[in-house]
């Protein structure tokens, strides 16, 4: 199995460099002691709890760094493609004058003839 050629240490400290993160207000989200987020930053590699604290902490995914999966897209990078259609479902609770103002029922009718 080949390693990774990821330093983990370094990406977090450029994440926290462009959320303007520092380490002491990185060591409060995570609640540890700032000299624990120094040995963090110096890590090619850290164990899965502690990535996934950095992570909630950051609030950034640093897991996808580590996908197996070549066409799986992160959001956060600039060369995913831009989404072409979306379906998005909203729920809302309408009072009955509300209803009676939207006439929904013809509305529907007529859409389905």
């Amino acid at each position: 199995m080949e390693k990774s050629n990821i330093f983990i240490g370094e990406i977090i400290r450029d994440v926290m460099a462009k959320q303007e993160v520092t380490k002491a207000e990185l060591a409060r989200r995570m609640n540890v002691r700032p000299q624990s987020v120094d040995y963090l930053l110096t890590r090619k590699s850290i164990d899965t709890d502690t990535l996934f604290n950095v992570s909630k902490a950051l609030d950034y995914d640093f897991a996808l760094l580590y996908s197996i999966h070549p066409h799986q897209t992160n959001c956060d990078s600039p060369e995913t493609k831009k989404i072409r259609k979306a379906r998005v479902l909203v729920e809302l609770e309408l009072e009955q004058e509300d209803l009676l103002k939207l006439n929904l029922k013809q509305r529907i009718n007529e859409w389905m003839k």
